[in-house]
């Protein structure tokens, strides 16, 4: 993806005139934490309403992948939050809808979208007549036509029409005012229908109103809306919108009313998410000052200063990213960040992941192994023919092992130790009979029948630089690292370090994944057959020291 538009935004705002703060209110009534150990660590990036008050939430899980979550509310326990997408497999998912039929609409940003009716599921790309497979919104209007914003435009489907004919795309839709290239105009970040029928839609060009004939670029002062995340019709029909309007006056961003006829800027305040709760209140999480995106918040604007020039604005809670946003049939506000999910009653804000602590996860034998490989030291030849290295591989079966995973902080989720046990046994089931006359065995599997591999240390790859990354996001430890730890094979132990890749791919802290690959030496741990060092021996053919060790393992955690 280029980034290009957003670093151009960034110089922008750092020569803008700043028009001033707003005035914080701090509540009144003591805000208490609690905490709970059941529900997701994912970038909750959208909290939508689901049926039967349930609530679903979407996001990516890590740099690479992400999941979908649904909770009830009637379900007790760690019951209450199911992942929604486990079974479709490992997907950079970004947002859902369950639209009134029931149906279930997963978006991602990699693989276009998948369609849940509750017994199959179908995958929609651009093979089906969507505009692009990087899919970051979906929205059903009245009529129960589905739309999804694009990288490369709207898509519109009629879920009455016929797969393959029922989508209708719309690129370009618009003269882009600002960006004269126009594509931004087609990164469709957000999309609503008003109560005349009127579709708003903000992109990370120009945003703009789709009256069902002709599309109208929003604008304020002669200028373009840019880059806006999220607008909301309230119960007046007033329309919410945050975006970017007026460089060439010295602005910066905000948060913007429109009565239908004049824009009136009424924060400096930006918003990721708008909502409008019960008691008329506004509801919005994103940055503080958007020329300064490290700083965001959780705000509410009191429903009866919202159309004076200076709304009260209440500051719930600050920090570094704060996304979804949605109010539950029960009142609470349920706001989203980049580790989690969180629910605010009034006086309690409860998190709904254990922040601190180390957990324990099983092995999964099953789906977990070793793979070895040796090869000779020379190659063979026939004339000018190159025979090969005799290289050979095996693979030998995990007999037991343990992770432990460590949360000192949301965002700081990381390896820490864990013993591994190798059934050496096992080498012979996965070793072809004819090879094996031909490259003796490397190891004394009847005298020593269980390798182990016990960690005592993990580092990033950043040369052990485990800090939270300044988006709040949690990519350092998510990632590649290098694992130490003492490895005892034919009865001696040796210290081994080896680069591995760590994935959780379970964003309930279900799963975890390592992929490794240790070289070592053979003769360290006195396996010295056809060794060029064992100068004694009278061997046919000289082997290679070095052995490969490929590791996978896929751990789950441990509920105790």
């Amino acid at each position: 993806m280029n980034y290009t538009h957003a670093y151009a935004l960034l110089l922008m705002f750092i020569v803008c005139t700043s028009c001033g703060q707003d005035q914080t209110n701090i509540p009144t009534d003591n805000i208490e934490s609690e905490i709970k150990d059941i529900g997701p660590n994912i970038m909750v990036r959208t909290i939508k309403r689901g049926k039967n008050g349930t609530i679903l939430m979407a996001g990516p899980n890590n740099s690479e992948f992400g999941d979908v979550f649904r909770y009830d509310p009637s379900r007790a326990g760690e019951k209450s939050f199911t992942n929604l997408t486990s079974k479709i497999g490992q997907h950079r998912f970004w947002d859902v809808l369950e639209d009134r039929r029931g149906n279930r609409w997963f978006t991602s940003t990699d693989s276009g979208i998948y369609y849940d009716n509750g017994k199959s599921i179908q995958h929609f790309t651009t093979t089906e007549g969507l505009a692009n497979n990087r899919v970051t919104s979906v929205y059903e209007d009245k009529a129960g036509i589905i739309w999804f914003g694009t990288e490369s435009g709207i898509s519109r489907y009629d879920p009455r029409g016929v797969v393959g004919k029922s989508f209708r795309n719309f690129t370009s839709p618009n003269a882009p005012l600002f960006f004269k290239e126009g594509r931004w105009n087609n990164d469709i970040h957000t999309i609503i229908e008003d109560k005349t029928g009127k579709l708003w839609v903000g992109t990370r060009g120009d945003a703009f109103v789709y009256d069902g004939e002709k599309f109208t670029t929003l604008t304020h002062k002669g200028e373009p809306f840019l880059d806006v995340w999220a607008i909301m019709e309230d119960r007046k029909g007033t329309i919410w919108l945050s975006g970017y309007n007026g460089f060439k006056v010295g602005r910066t961003g905000g948060l913007y009313r429109y009565d239908g006829s004049t824009f009136t800027k009424v924060s400096e305040r930006g918003a990721y998410a708008i909502i409008q709760d019960k008691k008329g209140n506004i509801w919005t999480t994103g940055p503080v000052n958007p020329a300064n995106w490290t700083v965001q918040a959780l705000s509410r604007y009191d429903a009866k200063s919202l159309y004076s020039t200076k709304p009260t604005v209440t500051e719930i809670r600050s920090g570094k990213t704060f996304l979804g946003l949605l109010e539950a049939n029960d009142g609470s506000i349920w706001f989203g960040d980049a580790t989690g999910v969180y629910r605010y009653d009034g006086k309690t804000i409860t998190d709904f992941y254990k922040k601190e602590g180390q957990k324990k996860y099983s092995i999964d034998t099953k789906q977990s192994v070793v793979v070895w490989k040796g090869s000779m030291l020379l190659g063979g030849w026939e004339d000018t023919t190159f025979l090969g290295d005799g290289t050979h591989t095996g693979d030998v079966h995990i007999a037991k092992g343990e992770l432990a995973i460590e949360s000192d902080r949301r965002s700081d989720r990381h390896l820490v130790g864990g013993v591994v046990e190798v059934d050496m046994n096992t080498i012979e089931n996965f070793v072809d009979q004819r090879s094996l006359n031909k490259f003796p065995p490397f190891f004394d599997i009847k005298k020593f029948p269980i390798s182990t591999f016990s960690i005592t240390k993990v580092e990033t790859w950043n040369d052990g630089n485990s800090k939270v990354p300044t988006d709040g996001s949690i990519r350092v430890n998510d990632g590649n690292i290098n694992v130490t730890g003492n490895l005892t094979i034919e009865g001696i132990t040796k210290a081994v370090t080896f680069p591995a890749k760590l994935h959780f791919k379970d964003g309930m802290d279900g799963t975890v994944e390592l992929n490794g690959t240790l070289i070592i030496d053979r003769t360290d741990w006195g396996i010295d057959y056809g060794s060029k060092k064992n100068v004694n021996q009278s061997v046919d053919g000289v082997f290679s020291d070095e052995v490969k060790l490929f590791v996978k393992l896929v751990a789950k955690k441990i509920n105790r």
